[in-house]
């Protein structure tokens, strides 16, 4: 018995130290970007980069002073004068002081600073990260505009309201960088900059966004698995509520994710209603909250009150019809009431679940510390964003935590019904031979849906290497295409060719035909293409905007130029009109070719490289032309 008792203990150290393990992984890029070193302070509107190292230090956080004009909106080309008041960065508005005057959440602003680089660091491509602005903005650079999110209004009528955190490539030719920010809101309680604004390298900007778009797409998809999973645990298994309201919960904290962070709905859904993005960030609080405490109440019948309970539903209802039918700019003051409530609801449940420690109830003790991390989370989330203190948004981290350690409560839960199920077998072993029949039909329903899921894997393979504009392949399936034929190149030493196509003069097309029109001629350029290059057992994708790929194995110099002047006729004879072009009154194609008679003459992305400047000499010769670089010389067909 005591051995036992002993084996138990030793499971609830070691999931108690899974659970440590997942706290860490998931709170620690959190505090690490909160407390990231690559900060330097801007200082009366300068901020002075000429010392930094960028192969070092990679990206810097811009915070510091920047300089402000309130109620102003104020364009490069019209700012005449130095900014005599600062502000520090990141700026929200509610609450904070300018000349000594205690500033709402709405209104409209122009910030300014100027940025000092070193010279040699002009060699590295630059970028800028633009975080969370409430709710419209307007960036510009050395007095081109680069950003614009929303429509900038200087009341609520002429504002439309938009997030997008994203990143932007900078080309700059001076070491003095200029920047101009203009910021509106009358959409919403806290207007101004809520992130750090992050400038550096592009490549490292780019990566470091698209990392976090990946970490929060990962616990997306982790949690809508889960969240079915329980459904299905539900729906074999009606008795198991606690199996529904877990399986609600994660799907509506995924649902929420999308919404917060990294705004992934945006990038889903570009037109998706500022309005709704509000609502569903708020509602979906107010209704998990709810089957978070459903969920507990089901685990633990005994312990938690019915009438304490029902007060709480009811403000829940209630909260949740206000978000639903008030727009954002009156439902988000309302936000810290809300989170009070749920404050001490959770104290009051923490309360009564540490009676159940005492008395050791099953998986009790990882639920109560779970359940005080979320707490402690959600308290600090309050403090943050009331700007009591300075240590950033943790509530998303606590929930995924908390759900966590919930999964490994519910693996415990049913870890016990089985071994109970194992015990009772002992004494039914007549039915031995129905349950390996049963077996064995689950197995076989096991394989049939391998093969279903091995069926849809494929499907979806081929969906996300293909654009989806155009039915071709996309650039994903161009760099998987592209390394295996170099691959198997440096072994059987044949020639290689890589085409860069561009449609001349595209913009003015959208811009004469309107943007459908030009998506309906990249969808005909783009299949009649790819239909002449697959005639020759070639591979055609797309490359970006106007830009098309083609990837040639085998074939010789007079061939690869054979086809490029086809594939120039094929797009004459479709005589898509474009009066606007500067070449000719219909739509043309310039190609740039690059051929090499073995992979060993030339490196893989030089390939790429060289077929590009071969469709610049295209365009600089007039467009409508064919371009080859073969043998280190660049050749005009």
């Amino acid at each position: 018995m005591s051995g036992e008792i002993n084996v138990v203990r030793i499971k609830t150290v070691f999931l108690l130290f899974l659970l440590i393990g997942f706290a860490s992984i998931i709170i620690s890029p959190t505090i690490s970007f909160a407390l990231n070193e690559n900060e330097m302070n801007a200082k009366n509107g300068v901020l002075d980069l000429r010392e930094i190292d960028f192969d070092e230090q990679k990206y810097i956080e811009m915070n510091g002073e920047w300089g402000i004009y309130w109620d102003k909106l104020i364009g490069p080309g019209t700012m005449t004068d130095s900014p005599t008041t600062f502000v520090s960065f990141p700026h929200t508005w509610m609450g904070s002081e300018l000349n000594k005057v205690s500033l709402s959440g709405e209104g409209y602003a122009t910030y300014k600073l100027k940025i000092k680089v070193n010279e040699d660091s002009l060699t590295t491509q630059k970028a800028l990260y633009i975080p969370l602005i409430s709710t419209a903005s307007k960036l510009w650079i050395n007095g081109k505009l680069v950003s614009q999110i929303g429509e900038i209004g200087s009341n609520s009528k002429n504002e439309q309201p938009a997030y997008n955190p994203h990143v932007i490539t900078l080309d700059l030719d001076k070491p003095e960088i200029d920047l101009v920010l203009q910021v509106s809101n009358y959409s919403e309680r806290k207007g101004g900059i809520w992130g750090e604004f992050l400038f550096g390298n592009a490549e490292e900007l780019v990566s470091m966004a698209e990392k976090r778009m990946l970490k929060e797409m990962f616990i997306i998809g982790g949690l809508i698995i889960f969240g079915f999973y329980h459904f299905v645990i539900y729906i074999l298994r009606r008795t198991e509520r606690a199996a529904l309201y877990f399986g609600i919960l994660c799907l509506l904290i995924a649902l929420r994710s999308l919404v917060v962070g990294e705004v992934i709905l945006t990038e889903l859904l570009p037109d998706f209603s500022w309005e709704w993005h509000r609502k569903i960030e708020y509602w979906t609080i107010s209704i998990a909250f709810p089957v978070f405490i459903l969920f507990l109440n089901t685990m633990f019948l005994n312990y938690l009150k019915k009438p304490v309970l029902r007060i709480f539903y009811f403000i829940s209802l209630l909260y949740s019809l206000f978000v639903l039918f008030t727009p954002a700019k009156v439902f988000s003051y309302t936000i810290n009431f809300y989170q009070l409530t749920m404050i001490l609801t959770m104290g009051y449940v923490i309360y009564e679940l540490s009676k159940a420690w005492k008395k050791n109830v099953p998986g009790i003790k990882i639920l109560l510390i779970s359940s005080l991390i979320f707490t402690f989370t959600a308290l600090n989330d309050v403090l943050y964003y009331n700007e009591w203190i300075n240590t950033g948004d943790f509530t998303s981290a606590g929930l995924y935590i908390f759900i966590f350690a919930q999964s490994i409560v519910l693996a415990i839960k049913y870890t016990s019904t089985f071994e109970k199920v194992e015990t009772m077998s002992v004494s039914l072993k007549e039915l031995n031979n129905t349950l390996e029949e049963k077996v064995q039909i689950r197995t076989s329903q096991l394989e049939r849906s391998q093969v279903e899921l091995k069926q849809l894997n494929q499907k979806l393979k081929i969906l996300s290497n293909n654009d989806t504009l155009t039915n071709v392949p996309n650039r994903r399936a161009l760099n998987e295409n592209y390394d295996e034929v170099w691959e198997k190149n440096k072994k059987l030493l044949n020639s290689i060719t890589v085409f860069m196509i561009d449609i001349d003069c595209f913009k003015l097309f959208n811009d004469t035909y309107g943007h459908q029109k030009g998506d309906e001629v990249l969808k005909l350029v783009a299949q009649a293409l790819k239909n002449r290059v697959e005639m020759v057992e070639g591979f055609f994708a797309r490359y970006g905007g106007e830009e098309f790929f083609v990837l040639l194995n085998g074939k010789t110099v007079e061939e690869v130029v054979d086809l490029a002047k086809e594939l120039n006729g094929v797009i004459h004879k479709l005589k898509i009109q474009h009066h606007t072009s500067t070449v000719t009154d219909s739509v043309t194609i310039s190609i740039g070719i690059a051929h090499s008679t073995s992979t060993y003459f030339i490196e893989k992305d030089q390939l790429i490289q060289k077929a590009d400047e071969a469709l610049y000499q295209s365009k600089e010769m007039g467009r409508n032309s064919i371009t080859l670089f073969y043998q280190n010389k660049v050749i005009q067909q």
